[in-house]
């Protein structure tokens, strides 16, 4: 049996591991919502999803290729 003591310990032990697993869930969903998911999430893609951060990465190549717009002055 198991002494009541024990039973607080798993349950602290198990709110711990909620409240990480909450903040991570948050950490993401800011992360999308700024647009730098990518980054945060770029290193599980290439483990599990490795065709998925070969095209995010062409992307993001792709934009930093552009030519920036001229200015007014320019013209």
């Amino acid at each position: 049996m198991v002494p009541i003591d024990g039973i607080w310990l798993l349950f602290v032990s198990l709110a711990a591991v909620a409240g990480f697993l909450a903040l991570l869930a948050r950490a993401a969903a800011r992360a999308r919502r700024r647009g730098i998911s990518g980054s945060m999430m770029g290193v599980f893609d290439q483990m599990w999803h490795p065709a998925a951060a070969e095209s995010h990465l062409e992307l993001q190549l792709e934009t930093d290729r552009k030519k920036p717009l001229p200015s007014p002055d320019d013209l």
